[in-house]
Order: C-alpha cells, then sequence, then structure tokens
C-alpha cells in the first residue's frame, strides 16, 4: 500500500513560509504545545487530497486557508508508489494543491495539472481519499463509540472498501438505466429515420424517372428540330436550284426574243423591199410570216412573265425559309438554355439529397 514520504506546506493557515515534514516508514508521532499548529498538518493532508468541506477544515470558508500574508496556499504530498497501487507508471507520486485569494484550487499529479475529480479516482484506487478511515479526526473515536450497530457496520463496510463499490454498483445501475433509456430512443429515431430514407428513396427514384423523362423529351425535341433544319436547308437547296433553271432558261428566252427581234427587223426591211420590187402575192406571203413571228413574239413574252412570275414566287419562298431557318436557330438556342437550368436544377436537387 502507498506510504507518505513527505509533505510540503507553504502560505497554509499557519505555514507562512515552506515548510517540508518528511515522516519515517511506519509509526511517526508530532508533538508539540496546543495551538502549534499539529492538527493544521492532517488539515493540509485532507486539501491536498481534495476535501472541499469548510467545516472539516475547520474554516469558515476555504479563502481562511490562506495565510493573512499570502497570496495563495499551497499543499504537496509525496506517496512511495513501489507496489503500483495507485495506477501510475512511477514509483514515487507527487500531487499538489494550490488555492488562490479569488477561490480557484489547482490540482497537479506528477507536476501536471488535472481535475479533482480523476485526481481522486486514481488516488481511490490504492485506498487513499480525504474521507477515508485512514485518516482519524478528532473526535471520530468518541462518534464511533456512540454510534448504532447499523452506522457501525457501514463504517465498517466503507473501511474495507465495500461501500465504495456499492456506490459504484448504484451508478453502473443508473447508467444502464440511462444507457438501456438511450437505446429505446435511439431505436425509435432509427425507425423514423429509417421512414424518412424510404420516402427519400421513393421521391429520389420519381425524381429519376421524371428527369429521364425530360432528357427523353429534349433529345426528341433535339431530333425534330435537327431534322427540320435539315429538310430546310434541303428545301432551300432545291429552290436554288430551281431558281438557277429558270434564270438559265430565262437568259435564253431574252437570247432568242432579241434574235426574234433581229429577224423581225430582217423580215420588215424585205417586205418594205418586196413592197417595193415585188408583187402583191409575195407582200401577202411576208405579212402571214410577219404574223406568225409577231404571235410567236407574245408567246415568248408571255413566257417570260410567266417564268419571271415563278422566280419572284421562288424567291419569297426563298426568303420565307431562310426566316423559318432563323426562327429555328432561335429556338435550338433557347432549347440549349433550357436544358443548362434544368441541368442547373438537377444538380441543386442532388445536393439537397
Amino acid at each position: 500500500m502507498p506510504y507518505l514520504k513527505k509533505i510540503e506546506i507553504k502560505g497554509f493557515k499557519t505555514f507562512s513560509l515552506k515548510t517540508t515534514i518528511i515522516p519515517s516508514r511506519g509509526l511517526t508521532v508530532i508533538t508539540g504545545p496546543n495551538g502549534s499548529g499539529k492538527s493544521n498538518i492532517i488539515d493540509a493532508i485532507l486539501f491536498c487530497l481534495g476535501d472541499l468541506s469548510a467545516k472539516r477544515l475547520r474554516v469558515e470558508s476555504l479563502l481562511n486557508l490562506i495565510g493573512p500574508k499570502n497570496k495563495s496556499a499551497k499543499v504537496l504530498i509525496q506517496f512511495d508508489n513501489s507496489d503500483q497501487k495507485l495506477p501510475v507508471d512511477t514509483s514515487t507520486v507527487t500531487i499538489s494543491r494550490e488555492i488562490n485569494r479569488k477561490g480557484q484550487s489547482v490540482f497537479r499529479l506528477n507536476g501536471r495539472r488535472i481535475s479533482r475529480g480523476n485526481l481522486m479516482e486514481i488516488l481511490s484506487m490504492g485506498g487513499i481519499g480525504p474521507h477515508g478511515h485512514n485518516i482519524v479526526l478528532q473526535g471520530t473515536i468518541t462518534r464511533l463509540a456512540e454510534i448504532t450497530p447499523t452506522e457501525r457496520r457501514r463504517m465498517i463496510e466503507d473501511m474495507i472498501g465495500i461501500a465504495q463499490y456499492d456506490a459504484e454498483k448504484a451508478e453502473a445501475e443508473e447508467k444502464l438505466k440511462a444507457a438501456d433509456i438511450a437505446i429505446k430512443t435511439v431505436m425509435g429515431r432509427v425507425g423514423e429515420v429509417q421512414r424518412r430514407v424510404e420516402d427519400l428513396e421513393r421521391e429520389r427514384n420519381d425524381l429519376l424517372r421524371y428527369r429521364f423523362i425530360q432528357a427523353e423529351i429534349q433529345r426528341l425535341d433535339a431530333i425534330r428540330a435537327s431534322q427540320n433544319i435539315l429538310e430546310t436547308k434541303e428545301k432551300i437547296i432545291n429552290l436554288k436550284s430551281r431558281i438557277n433553271d429558270l434564270e438559265e432558261r430565262v437568259c435564253n428566252l431574252k437570247s432568242i426574243r432579241e434574235r426574234m427581234r433581229e429577224k423581225r427587223r430582217e423580215i420588215e426591211a424585205e417586205w418594205r423591199r418586196i413592197s417595193s420590187e415585188k408583187g402583191q402575192t409575195e407582200l401577202l406571203r411576208v405579212q402571214v410570216e410577219i404574223g406568225d413571228l409577231r404571235t410567236r413574239i407574245t408567246e415568248i413574252v408571255a413566257r417570260i412573265n410567266s417564268s419571271r412570275s415563278t422566280l419572284e414566287g421562288l424567291k419569297r419562298i426563298e426568303e420565307n425559309t431562310e426566316k423559318q431557318l432563323g426562327d429555328l436557330n432561335i429556338e435550338i438556342k433557347d432549347i440549349n438554355s433550357k436544358i443548362k437550368e434544368l441541368y442547373k436544377k438537377r444538380d441543386k436537387i442532388l445536393d439537397e439529397l
């Protein structure tokens, strides 16, 4: 079992200056007149072990533990831990506690800061504590003689460590109950989460179906638009080919008309010559030929006018087709813009999932 090797006290009650006490192993007796501070040594040990009771430390307030000329009170205790009863990897264990004028306490284990709870848990594993029966305060023996058998049994159980295990058992049972409640709560939440997951899964499947249908609609619209464009382009090519043919025919007809006019002038000249040189029979023949030529010229002019009208109609068709092609290009741009917006909505929905 760990035993006390050294006590250092500074600023604690009557120990204004640093005082070091090194008790020998076994029995150590501290003697002195009344009021010399013997009991203050026991109070210092209780203080260092984590006692928070001002009454047990025989003061009105823990701040009264600090000497009137000191800014803080500090007590250091060193234990021999050769048997490793304390769960610390050293043969010597040093604990200290210091309290300042603000009432703030700092605990240290082997020089490292530690919480009071952790420190007391470590000390309890070695059977050390401020409320243990290895520290007998004044009046304890008298009270032991006066207590009831039940209280005496509890005290003995506390001395041999049974009470500690009862407390730990009760604490463990409370933790077990809390764990059971927590498990039931978690299982209830798991069911809710599972139902929510199933709902989200259905929503996800609906969304995927919706996206697939939208994608198919967009694909079909794009195919239809592409087909319309190809058909329109093909129509334009055909119309341009027909226009070129008609323009060529118009040019040919114009050439024929010019030749016919030239022929007419020649005939008229010939007619004038005949009318002056030959007889009436030749004149009639020439007049008939002139009439035939005029009829043919009229037909040619009518064909030219018809060709011009057809050409103008084809040009109007070409202009309308070009306009339709422009409208289709605008529609394609709108479709691409809608596709981008749908992709953005899809990404947003996926992020929310």
